[in-house]
């Protein structure tokens, strides 16, 4: 059964909200450390590492709340209620429990996006998708709870292949992306929403999959396959998509996409290694979910707090901040999401490349090219990624500032977030990870080298923490042998005219622009929209269109009042149920 006691200070938080906002993300963030303190006593090994995500993701987001919400009083308990609807989900026992906090999660989320963009669209887009989910959760949790109400073993995988598309429309996976309903409901709302909506609503979806991944016996090999498919085209064309973005919150939420394919991709290994006997694959798979999710829900997080503190969402038009507290935590929070080490980002992008080549090999049969093309296909879209974010870091910060300086309860928690993927870096994986060895003549000792193995032979490795040190030592004394780096600011000659000219935001991706256009933009195209740029609508017109024809078609021929066709389903519905009894 449920622990209400947990649920206590979160409902708490609500009322205290409605009243004075401030004080509502006060009581929220001490919630928060409250339900961080409780998950390290909680024996669910499965729930604990979600909580400890989610409790680290509301507790920043909750600090940089009290001075950044001017939106009016309704936003703080909505934003409460959406995170009390979570932590359902997390302490939930059974599927009425988990699908009570789905749409607890849902519906404050619908209506803050609604009243304070006070525009329907992205609000209904966001209630049309969210419910589309619940729907398909909805028919997963009645077949499974035929074996029982409560989380039990399950015998058949239908329950898993309607669950995970639910959940995968909730992480805007493709093919769900084509609408780009995600990044125009979460870069529509406000950043402190937009942060718990991508870094820990999407959360939990995966948490969904992996819950049902674990509790189903037999997974058929195919959907394993597929998962794995749909995660590396994710992971492409979210990052492709955020790399040619203008709007600061749709480079985020694309990105968002981008990583939450990839945390897709390593559950299809999981799944994928669990059938097929792979225990060392499966249990490298497992902790690759846990480290991508810890990676990429505090760094967006954090990377959202910052879209907030623009007044401008054109990444053209940014102010470029040169805080220091602000500026290093960018700086480690999209070294992290580029997939550089010795941050977790880095390890998590790592391991997955190590789990699909390491799959490929380990089969050694036709089935192999499917994890080779999609290493590469990831790979490519890291590639992107690493571009994307170093664009968003230039913009936002690095280049020519414009303030000099903001509130410290605004810069910390950005900055929080930032220290927290370089310390988990450096310690995570040697806290939770089962392989690592040494390697002396290096001078890698005390395991400081963690390895991806199978059947007992070392297939790669890597040391976080050997890298950390060789880069704090080489600074150092890079340091102490020049001093403070000095640089001399010039102005452009711009042949005598006054106007200053830099390179702009919108002209770093113009290339990909133009190579790919074909891809990014349908036919007749004349500008490019400010959320994302989709091939895959022209053929959603075209379907569109095709079923609409179809449904005239069919209810004029079938349902057209004429009692025969009645008289004939009714016969129809009246044999196929007396076979249904008879079987």
């Amino acid at each position: 059964m449920m622990n209400i006691l947990i649920l206590i200070p979160f409902l708490i938080t609500i009322p205290i909200s409605a009243i004075n906002r401030k004080l509502g993300y006060i009581a929220e963030a001490i919630s928060s450390v409250i339900f961080l303190t409780y998950s390290i006593f909680d024996s669910n090994q499965i729930t604990t590492p979600f909580i400890i995500i989610s409790s680290i993701v509301w507790l920043l987001t909750s600090v940089f709340s009290i001075e950044y919400d001017k939106y009016g009083k309704w936003l703080s308990p909505l934003y409460a209620t959406t995170i009390l609807g979570m932590v359902i989900i997390l302490q939930s026992t059974n599927y009425i429990e988990f699908l009570a906090g789905w749409e607890i999660m849902t519906i404050p989320a619908y209506i803050a996006i609604g009243l304070v963009r006070k525009e329907p669209r992205p609000a209904f887009i966001f209630m049309a998708f969210g419910e589309l989910s619940t729907a398909l959760l909805l028919a997963a949790f009645v077949i499974a709870s035929i074996e029982g109400i409560t989380y039990t073993y399950l015998s058949s995988p239908l329950p898993l292949i309607l669950a995970t598309f639910g959940f995968m429309i909730k992480m805007g996976i493709t093919p769900f992306m084509i609408s780009e309903w995600l990044p125009i409901a979460h870069g529509t709302a406000p950043s402190n929403l937009s942060s718990i909506l991508s870094a820990t609503m999407t959360l939990m979806g995966v948490y969904g999959i992996f819950r049902i991944t674990y509790l189903t016996l037999n997974i058929p090999l195919p959907f394993s396959l597929l998962i794995i498919g749909i995660g590396a085209f994710s992971v492409f064309f979210g990052a492709l998509y955020a790399y040619v973005n203008e709007s600061i919150k749709g480079i985020l939420a694309f990105s968002t996409i981008e990583n939450n394919g990839a945390i897709l991709t390593a559950i299809g290994i999981y799944m994928f290694s669990k059938q097929m006997g792979f225990q060392s694959i499966e249990t490298i798979s497992l902790y690759t979910i846990i480290i991508y999710a810890f990676a990429h829900s505090i760094a967006k997080g954090g990377l959202f707090l910052s879209s907030g503190l623009q007044e401008s969402q054109s990444i053209s038009f940014t102010e470029k901040i040169r805080d220091k507290a602000y500026t290093l935590g960018l700086v480690l929070l999209t070294s992290s999401m580029a997939g550089l080490l010795p941050n977790l980002g880095g390890i998590a992008s790592w391991l997955l490349l190590e789990n699909l080549f390491m799959t490929s090999f380990a089969l050694h049969s036709l089935l192999s090219s499917i994890f080779i093309v999609a290493g590469f296909i990831i790979a490519m879209g890291e590639g992107f990624a690493t571009a994307l974010l170093v664009r968003y870091i230039s913009y936002l910060s690095l280049f020519r500032n414009n303030i000099n300086k903001i509130k410290n309860i605004l810069s910390i928690p950005i900055l929080l977030s930032g220290i927290i993927i370089i310390t988990l870096g450096i310690t995570l994986p040697y806290f939770i990870y089962p392989y690592k060895t040494n390697i002396p003549q290096y001078g890698m000792l005390f395991n400081s080298v963690i390895i991806t193995q199978y059947d007992n032979n070392v297939f790669g490795g890597i040391s976080p923490l050997y890298v950390f040190i060789l880069i704090a030592a080489f600074s150092t004394i890079t340091y102490i042998t020049f001093g403070k780096p000095k640089i001399r600011k010039s102005k452009i000659w711009n042949n005598g005219v006054n106007d200053q000219e830099e390179y702009t935001a919108f002209a770093i991706p113009n290339n990909i622009r133009l190579m790919l256009r074909k891809l990014l933009k349908p036919e007749g195209e004349t500008y490019i929209p400010s959320y994302g740029l989709d091939v895959f609508w022209e053929y959603m017109y075209k379907i569109a269109k095709s079923l609409r024809t179809f449904g005239r078609k069919f209810g004029r021929t079938l349902i057209n009042s004429s009692i025969l066709w009645y008289i004939t389903y009714i016969i129809i519905i009246l044999i196929i149920t007396l076979l249904i009894i008879i079987s």
